[in-house]
């Protein structure tokens, strides 16, 4: 894969140096990486790594069609298959270079605070936090990424004490008190008021036993106003207390001299990569230490912070800062937990997460009308901008890094915090469903029927398009009993509920239908519960709401031959509206995270274990034999199956086969056809266990895609709760966290995952117990609470 990565400069920076050591790590993955962009600092750190960089020309105002004209010519001679522009100016020459092109997708990442809205929506958007990607999907993209900043742990290690002895011997430092090391770029916006507040404390503390040392490496257009607040901060000190070493082209050794480090992004994972204790530095006064409690800030907001106001900030960064002067005990333990940390943030996973990305680009064009669409908005946008820069310059009040000015996370004052209350009154809940009543069982249904055990639910299945709406009493809502304390509507509506205008006549028909229904029941629910993919929290204003993802919808548009587009808006919609959100995963709790909501996950569960003594069944099959269980379709990883059979054991597979696709669907009828191998179809549930009984290993062979990223699987648990050993792809999640799941990262290595556990003779009994307390009746048990928590307000 030939790509071409566009930093936004070569000058020294976090995104820049992103850019080049991730490009670089991508090279064993099979990525040819071409950098351009105009010559630099960085271009020493280019050369070193071994990279192949072209000139651009002098860009002058950005976007610049000079830029995208020659960027166009070199993609055409070189075949250049994927873009990836770093900031927006170099995402907007590459869109304007790749809009003459055909199916060459533009990958966006932007290390900013905050995203320009001139960034088009087709294009794929990595960004740096998780809080940015909240932001961003909630104002309407449905292709973001994060990777947090990227960190080379192989280039960022201690370069010899003979390097930072020089290092002191040069700036005049000596042993006698602790020294605090800041790595920035000397500028305006984000750096400038944080740098003059620890010139200022370093002042205030030099006649204490407190005292420490600054110093400061990095340059910039601010570089005069640091200079004047080095300067006065020492004549206050009577002594020199903060030390000015400019721009470093490897800062290395400041990194190794330091005894603290103060920093944000880039700059802080470095000093975590030398296992510094680390204070983090923000905006209006934020100053916030890293420790086991603020972990979960950082990880969320990034590492920065927006503070209550910029006068706070000599006292909060006292606050965050003296604790770790006077005991060395507590800096060992923090530089501890900061290397620990890091470890998620090397450049080797960044590049895997970024492969990851290029493939889901190449895999997923934007169709033609929308990038029409898309770019046209961001034209419009990107005008009204630069009408707005030049009259604020006419003005005076231009910001010199307009959308770090204004971060995401100074707009918003907090998070919500779960309640602590115990479960009260149970009253009915109105569950809008994500399938019909009557289709396969999933997560939906499960629960449900659990939760109907102690109070009544009203099952509302998705709008079904009616065969024959001209027939009278057709469209009404149609209202059965299943079981007690459940009741079902369906709602049928007319034909084209996908398509546009259709599908907003069909939803508030479905709507209107509800209504009825519940009027005729004469019943009021007290919650209303949404694990579907249709709007409809936004109905229901005056109820407790509850929004439960099952699935990450969008990724499974595709899948479904639906609108990406309209998922995500519909996804947000209920987000917007729901006053608890639940996710099925990890992962998906994080992609729905938003301002002022942190979702909790409630996992899949298992049915619990067969009944005793369930007799297996003659299979005919070579020993020992591997079962998968379930629907099989795209998701699957057929190649894993392949493997399997070929290592020499017995394949069960269980289940309907539904494939999209004629040459997966082919594939799959070659497998099951083969010897050694014996597919039965959809079986009835009474009769699983026996086929379970008659296995020797479980497999989870789920193909590494964005819906799998997201699911927990149902496969796993009720494997462990028959009492079979696991093995699985690195996607298929572990909501026991079972010793008895073994996950391997290619389907050579499933095989030999599934060879070694079936022969492992671990006894059911012990396997069944690690799933003990992870079934759907204590799932449905934290799903109760929940809902009562949400119908007192205390979620």
């Amino acid at each position: 894969m030939r790509v071409l990565v566009y930093p936004h400069d070569l000058a020294i920076g976090g995104s820049q140096l992103n850019a080049i050591e991730v490009a670089a790590a991508m090279r064993p993955a099979g990525v040819e990486p071409i950098l351009v962009g105009r010559p630099g600092a960085l271009l020493g750190r280019v050369e070193e790594l071994g990279l192949e960089f072209v000139e651009t020309p002098d860009p002058g105002r950005r976007p610049s069609r000079r830029v995208a004209s020659a960027v166009h010519d070199l993609v055409c001679s070189r075949r250049v298959e994927l873009l990836h522009g770093y900031e927006w100016p170099p995402t907007l020459e590459l869109t304007m270079a790749a809009g003459l092109l055909p199916r060459r997708p533009v990958v966006s990442t932007v290390m900013s605070m905050a995203v320009a809205p001139f960034v088009p929506h087709d294009v794929h958007l990595v960004v740096g936090t998780e809080q940015i990607a909240a932001a961003e999907r909630a104002r309407g993209r449905d292709r973001v990424h994060v990777i947090e900043p990227p960190v080379d742990l192989e280039h960022n290690v201690h370069p010899g004490e003979d390097a930072v002895a020089a290092l002191r011997a040069r700036h005049g430092l000596t042993t006698g008190r602790p020294l605090v090391v800041v790595v920035s770029r000397l500028a305006d916006q984000l750096k400038l008021e944080g740098l003059l507040h620890a010139m200022a404390l370093a002042a205030d503390l030099a006649p204490t036993d407190d005292a420490f040392d600054l110093l400061v490496v990095g340059d910039g257009p601010a570089r005069e106003r640091v200079v004047a607040g080095a300067e006065e901060a020492n004549r206050r000190a009577e002594r020199r207390v903060v030390v000015l070493a400019g721009e470093m082209r490897d800062p290395r050794p400041a990194y190794a001299a330091a005894d603290v480090c103060v920093g944000m992004g880039g700059s802080a994972l470095r000093a975590l990569a030398f296992a510094k204790p680390l204070v983090v530095q923000g905006e209006s006064g934020f100053f916030l230490p890293l420790s086991e409690e603020t972990t979960d800030v950082f990880s969320w907001q990034g590492w920065y912070g927006t503070g209550a106001d910029p006068e706070l900030g000599v006292a909060a960064l006292r606050e965050a800062l003296v604790p770790l002067l006077r005991d060395r005990g507590l800096r060992a333990e923090r530089a501890y937990l900061g290397r620990r940390l890091v470890e998620r943030c090397s450049v080797s996973a960044a590049a895997q997460d970024q492969l990851r990305i290029y493939e889901e680009a190449l895999a997923s064009p934007s169709r033609p009308a929308r990038h029409v669409v898309d770019t046209g908005r961001a034209a419009g946008q990107l005008a009204r901008y630069k009408v707005a820069r030049t009259s604020a310059r006419l003005l005076g009040r231009a910001a010199t890094e307009d959308f770090n000015s204004a971060p995401v996370a100074g707009r918003a004052a907090g998070r919500r915090a779960p309640g602590d209350e115990e479960c009260g009154r149970r009253d009915p809940v109105l569950w809008y469903a994500g399938v019909a009543w009557d289709a396969v069982q999933g997560t939906d249904r499960r629960l449900a029927e659990r939760i109907a055990d102690d109070r009544d639910v009203l099952w509302v299945d998705p709008p079904e398009p009616s065969g024959r709406p001209w027939r009278p009493g057709s469209m009404r809502a149609r209202v059965e009993h299943p079981r007690p304390g459940l009741t079902r509507i369906s709602t049928p509506v007319l034909p084209g509920v996908t398509r546009p205008v259709l599908r907003d006549l069909a939803l508030i028909w479905s709507h209107r239908s509800v209504r009825r229904a519940l009027a005729d029941l004469g019943v009021t629910p007290q919650v209303v519960l949404a694990s579907c993919t249709e709007p409809v929290l936004r109905r229901h204003p005056d109820l407790p709401s509850v929004y439960y993802a099952t699935d990450d919808v969008v990724a499974a548009a595709d899948l479904w031959g639906v609108s990406a587009r309209m998922l995500h808006g519909w996804r947000e919609s209920n987000l917007r509206a729901a006053g608890t959100v639940l996710a099925v995963s990890g992962h998906l709790a994080r992609m729905l995270r938003r301002e002022g909501t942190t979702p909790r996950v409630l996992p899949n569960g298992h049915t619990g274990a067969p009944p005793p003594g369930a007799a297996g069944v003659d299979l005919d099959l070579p020993h020992p034999v591997a079962a998968v269980v379930g629907q099989l379709n795209e998701r699957i990883d057929l190649a894993c199956l392949e493997e399997v059979r070929d290592h020499g054991m017995g394949l069960l597979v269980v289940g309907p086969a539904v494939f999209a696709t004629q040459a997966a669907r082919e594939r799959f009828d070659r497998l099951v056809a083969s010897p050694g191998v014996r597919w039965t179809g959809r079986v009835p549930s009474e009769e699983l266990a026996g086929y379970l009984a008659s296995s020797h290993v479980g497999l989870s062979p789920y193909a590494d895609t964005a819906f799998n990223r997201s699911c927990s699987p149902l496969k796993t648990l009720e494997y462990l709760a028959a009492g079979l050993p696991v093995a699985a792809t690195a996607v298929a999640t572990d909501p026991a966290g079972s010793p008895f799941v073994r996950q391997a990262p290619d389907a050579a290595g499933l095989a030999l995952r599934a060879a070694e556990l079936a022969h492992a003779g671990t006894g059911p009994d012990e396997i069944r117990r690690s799933v003990a307390g992870h079934d759907w009746v204590s799932r449905a048990r934290a799903l109760a609470v929940e809902l009562d928590r949400a119908g007192t307000g205390t979620s």
